[in-house]
């Protein structure tokens, strides 16, 4: 059965590579109905359909379809391998993920620690698994503003990752998200090491490993933003915008994009460009949030006024 999953993973690199997040989804669900209609099929295949199903409508923004994907995962990790193993705090940092990213941060919170949970009584508490969780856990906290916490987790969990190789990803990831915490901390110096680290550390990368480059070119932007240098900053989150949309198609965070470059373009005085890029930005806040949504409603507010200037 080993070969079957091997099969399957290189199947679904290359529909990845291709950079068509339709055709990924084809690929999994014409997966997941051959996984049903053999009943005898390996567990280890439909888990890792379901876990990368999950992945994929996070990446998108199609939230609740992510979470019903994590929980047949989970199921099935629970019924065939057990609740206290490690794939199963996998499915629960996976499934925790999104809840995070709904807003759901009890239960998000609820499910990181029963994963760190697991993992350390698994002994895998020097492992990237375990650091992931650690990672994941004090986005959490920082959006709760509860800034040390956030700190302690991620610092703890760069600290691991630190120690492996081939993890240049990884730390790329965690330097960012590092940058965000110090700086919401106003710890303007530390915060601007760590974007910089991060930056270096996603360059170091394959072109294809840079689904997360993004999210480092926008806190770098951030920065320069803040500096007033809205040339440079303008200049990364276009790129940023771009890598997103490639990875991931007009999801939410290229929607977060589109609005962070209304206000360089309105700082610039470009007065066209900007209403574009909040027009846009309006468009993907109301198809994943909703019209009536607090954050839809205030960039439509916000277009509005520009639209009126525009015209005066």
């Amino acid at each position: 059965m080993q070969q079957t999953l091997q099969t399957f993973y290189q199947n679904l690199d290359q529909c990845y590579t291709q950079g068509d997040v339709d055709q990924v989804e084809r690929f999994l669900l014409e997966a997941e109905a051959q996984y049903r209609k053999n009943t005898a099929g390996a567990s280890e295949i439909g888990i890792a359909i379901y876990n990368e199903l999950g992945s994929l409508y996070r990446g998108i923004s199609r939230y609740d379809a992510s979470i019903s994907s994590f929980q047949h995962a989970r199921e099935l990790v629970k019924q065939e391998i057990g609740a206290d193993s490690v794939q199963y705090a996998t499915v629960l940092n996976n499934m925790a993920g999104t809840c995070r990213l709904m807003g759901n941060f009890d239960d998000a919170l609820k499910l990181f620690h029963l994963a760190e949970e697991i993992y350390a009584r698994a002994g895998e508490e020097q492992s990237y698994a375990y650091a992931s969780v650690l990672n994941n856990m004090s986005l959490v906290y920082r959006e709760l503003e509860d800034l040390q916490p956030a700190i302690a987790y991620l610092e703890k969990a760069l600290t691991i990752i630190q120690t492996m190789p081939n993890t240049e990803q990884e730390i790329a990831i965690t330097y960012n998200n590092l940058a965000a915490m110090y700086r919401q901390a106003d710890d303007t110096e530390k915060a601007k090491q760590c974007v910089n680290l991060a930056i270096d550390f996603f360059e170091r990368c394959r072109e294809e490993e840079n689904v997360h480059y993004a999210a480092g070119l926008n806190s770098l932007a951030g920065f320069l933003y803040a500096e007033q240098d809205y040339m440079r900053a303008l200049e990364l989150y276009q790129k940023s915008a771009q890598y997103t949309k490639r990875f991931f198609g007009e999801n939410m965070e290229y929607g977060i994009t589109c609005r962070n470059m209304y206000w360089v373009y309105e700082r610039l005085g470009k007065r066209q460009e900007a209403i574009q890029a909040l027009e846009k930005a309006r468009e993907i806040f109301a198809r994943v949030l909703g019209e009536n949504d607090d954050r839809t409603c205030a960039i439509a507010d916000d277009l509005r006024r520009l639209k009126e200037g525009s015209s005066t």
